[in-house]
């Protein structure tokens, strides 16, 4: 006597219905806190672009005695710190340029309008910069960070925004 069984392969029309709404339900809960997390780390990375900016630029500062160097705000010659900024040497030649993600926003903090920050041989600047990094776009538990100099050319960045 022989039977024969019916070997069952792959899933039933019920199965997979139940896994797609499973799997729609957890997206739908995970979203928006994946939001919130690529605000912030778009906020910590053009924060952490600003410092490593500033630090750049002392360094090809001491770097090029006798020579200024200077890093000026706007990826072009428009002056705003949001669209990115650039490095030049004494000469005007643009050293090293940085964009800013268009969902981010840096804002000049010092009260009277800094466009440029000039770093003479011994690593020392002209100004001291307060530049406050935050997301175009409210949302709650996103924070701000300040990037700014103290008064021998260091950069330093702290959570939360300027004061």
């Amino acid at each position: 006597m022989t039977s024969s069984r019916r070997l069952s392969t792959g899933f039933t029309l019920v199965e997979m219905v139940i896994t797609v709404t499973l799997l729609g339900v957890l997206l739908a809960i995970a979203i928006p806190s994946f939001q919130k997390l690529i605000l912030n780390q778009g906020v910590k990375t053009a924060a952490f672009d600003v410092f490593s900016a500033l630090e750049y630029a002392r360094s090809e500062a001491i770097k090029r005695p006798g020579e200024t160097v200077t890093l000026k705000a706007g990826a072009a010659s428009d002056g705003a710190w949001s669209t990115g900024w650039r490095l030049l040497n004494g000469a005007g030649t643009i050293l090293k340029s940085w964009t800013v993600a268009p969902d981010i926003t840096v804002t000049d903090k010092n009260g009277t309008p800094l466009t440029q920050v000039r770093f003479f041989r011994d690593g020392h600047a002209d100004g001291a910069p307060k530049l406050e990094v935050n997301s175009a776009t409210t949302s709650a538990g996103v924070d701000a960070r300040c990037v700014k100099l103290d008064l021998i050319g260091r950069a330093t960045s702290k959570v939360g925004g300027c004061p």
